[in-house]
């Protein structure tokens, strides 16, 4: 199984969907986790339901399963249907669950905590208002920041497929909490830039 805690960075890129693309309509999420080399780690897709995708859009309960080049799993992360605050929950390969991630409000920027199993926050997602495309993550001290990378005009306008860059500081985090940060990165998509 891939150890997530000894890669310093990673890269979360959303397939471009020609369907979507072409008609608007939103069709299941599929992502991989590569290397910043583009060395393939980890493939994520998304299962829910196609009157969810058009009707509740990013409100829409989900799951999103990220498997080994292998096949073999390694997290999932859930949600219900939410008005407002999201939530994801996140499970290990094992089916165990290892943390959850929820949406706080907040009036001066985007604010995320990432909890273990027990509702203990471990860390703060922040997302200032005027970087609308950087978040750090805070334990005592910043010890990592998931970041969306311009894809260009083309795939701005026309798709939802984004790629985050994932850092961390690998003295901090084990694999338990590299999970929860691959599984922040996929939340923020479907928090911020899903359209």
């Amino acid at each position: 199984m891939v150890d997530l805690s000894k890669y310093p960075e990673f890269l979360v890129k959303q397939k471009v969907e020609r369907f979507e693309a072409f008609t608007g309509l939103e069709s299941k999420n599929r992502y991989t986790i590569t290397t910043p080399d583009g060395e393939p780690l980890l493939y994520a897709y998304e299962t829910s339901g196609g009157l969810s995708r058009i009707f509740l859009k990013k409100h829409r309960p989900l799951s999103i399963h990220v498997v080994d080049t292998n096949n073999e799993p390694v997290l999932t992360a859930s949600r219900r249907f939410f008005w407002f605050l999201s939530h994801l929950h996140i499970k290990d390969g094992n089916g165990q669950a290892i943390g959850s991630l929820y949406r706080r409000l907040s009036l001066v920027n985007r604010l995320l905590t990432i909890e273990d199993s027990a509702r203990v926050v471990l860390a703060e997602i922040r997302g200032p208002l005027f970087r609308p495309n950087t978040f750090t993550v805070h334990k005592a001290e910043e010890i990592g920041r998931i970041t969306k990378r311009w894809s260009g005009i083309g795939k701005e306008m026309f798709t939802d497929a984004d790629t985050f860059r994932v850092e961390m500081d690998t003295s901090k985090v084990n694999q338990e909490f590299a999970l929860l940060m691959l599984g922040s990165a996929l939340a923020i998509d479907l928090d911020f830039f899903e359209k």
